[in-house]
């Protein structure tokens, strides 16, 4: 998987910073014995429960770092290699199909072909990549072109790269990894790389949707709505407070009524745009099918979602678990599984250690 930074280590911390909270997992792997050891992990939110926008204009770096370091605290977190993960919207990602170069000259290659897809002057951006269709041992025989090659291209502006490191120096914590959330994401919530899923994750301000086979990430696409929106529209709607909304929407979802009548119309241009997003992808692999819709983030669990998806794509679909890929004392499993897939990007990054 792509990353900003290299040198994992057997122990490693993910870090989520997300506009509500942060999210911290602790892992160890033990190369020798195949598995990866939950050692500790902690999430502490924001003092103001506001709209994710109001959040976004009052937090500032430094209250960020005060959080984080509380996090640590209270998680007790002693590692010092961190990964830390950016929002999809503060990345550029294209998937590009050009000439296929040597390896040797792959980095010229590449940073030419970006300044085609990025927005903004290379110089700005830290550039990343990933060639996506070579099979393995380098074998090329089944590629319909030959001559040319898929690259998931990737830009991450060099402000926000600096700001993760300041945050990560003044917390005293060496960046091992920096990653846009949709690999860890893909990572902690996949396990048989023979299948093409499509995950859907609806954080609190975006709504990702990733197509994933072989293990690679094959396509992306990304949408203004998140759960903030959908608690925005039960206190427009029903006239209630923004902690009420949270409430009913986390506690009743789709089994109350009203609720059920404001959030079909719009999880509907969800589900819109993830037939378009499959129907992208067959198009252009017309031998391949979607397995299983995966459902991520805080709003993965509302009451109700896994059977309108699974009705209306006529698809599997399952909230992820990316617990399952650890190791997890049996004193804590039950606490630890209760959360859901809260924790899957901060897991995703803290399993990065190939």
């Amino acid at each position: 998987m792509w990353s900003l930074f290299g040198g994992d280590k057997n122990k490693l911390v993910g870090i989520d910073i997300g506009t509500s909270g942060i999210k911290v997992v602790e892992l160890e792997h033990s190369p020798s014995l195949r598995e990866v050891y939950l050692k500790n992990y902690a999430l502490v939110g924001f003092k103001e429960n506001l709209p994710q926008k109001e959040r976004e204009r009052r937090i500032t770096k430094e209250e960020i770092v005060e959080l984080l370091k509380a996090t640590l605290t209270q998680g007790k977190i002693k590692t010092k290699n961190a990964s830390f993960s950016i929002p999809s919207f503060s990345s550029f990602l294209s998937f590009v199909t050009m000439p296929r170069v040597r390896p040797e000259d792959l980095k010229k290659a590449i940073t030419i072909e970006a300044q085609k897809f990025i927005p903004v002057s290379l110089e700005e951006v830290v550039l990343g990549w990933e060639v996506i269709d070579e099979p393995e041992g380098k074998d090329i025989s089944n590629i319909r072109d030959q001559n040319k090659m898929k690259v998931l291209l990737l830009a991450v502006p060099r402000d926000i790269v600096n700001r993760y490191k300041e945050i990560a120096n003044a917390c005293g914590l060496k960046l091992q990894n920096l990653e846009v959330e949709a690999f860890p994401l893909l990572r902690s919530l996949t396990q048989n790389y023979q299948k093409t899923f499509v995950i859907v994750d609806i954080d609190s301000r975006v709504c990702n949707l990733l197509v994933v086979s072989g293990g690679s990430l094959r396509g992306a696409r990304n949408i203004g709505l998140g759960g903030d929106d959908l608690t925005e529209i039960l206190v427009r709607s029903i006239n209630i407070d923004y902690d009420r909304a949270e409430e009913l929407k986390k506690e009743e979802g789709f089994h109350n009524k009203q609720v059920a009548e404001l959030f079909v119309p719009v999880l509907g241009n969800v589900i819109d745009e993830v037939k378009r997003v499959i129907s992208m992808y067959k198009s252009k692999n017309p031998n391949k099918e979607i397995d299983e819709i995966i459902l991520s983030g805080g709003t993965a669990d509302l009451k109700g979602l896994v059977d309108l998806f699974t009705s209306k794509l006529n698809l599997p679909t399952v909230v992820g678990d990316p617990w399952k890929k650890l190791t997890i004392d049996e004193q804590v499993k039950k606490a630890v599984v209760e959360r859901g897939t809260t924790f899957s990007i901060s897991i995703g990054l803290a399993l990065k250690n190939e």
